[in-house]
């Protein structure tokens, strides 16, 4: 997943449940495949969580799994990311990704 200014800019947040946990992220970047999100907690690589933002004005949930982190007590910038692949995405979300490739 590359990062785009345009994604980065949006700002959209992103909720991560991760069993009873829920945990509230920012967009960093997003691919059909998957996104990219900073977040202040740490999810271990290959747990599959929940995954709901909001695309055109409705919520959206899908199941993901963490393919990779960075936790925000190791990284230098003090903020922890996490790249998440999303299992069988919806049409709602490959279409959103489409206008993000075209900026």
């Amino acid at each position: 997943m590359r990062e785009r200014n345009s994604i980065v800019d949006e700002k959209k947040e992103v909720v991560i449940k991760d069993g009873d946990h829920s945990h509230s992220c920012l967009l960093t970047d997003i691919s059909a495949s998957g996104i990219s999100v900073s977040s202040e907690h740490f999810i271990p690589t290959y747990k599959e969580i929940e995954v709901s933002m909001e695309i055109e004005g409705k919520k959206v949930a899908m199941k993901g799994s963490v393919r990779w982190s960075i936790d925000a007590g190791t990284s230098r910038d003090k903020k922890g990311k996490l790249g998440i692949l999303i299992t069988d995405p919806p049409s709602i979300f490959l279409d959103y990704v489409k206008i993000w490739e075209k900026k």
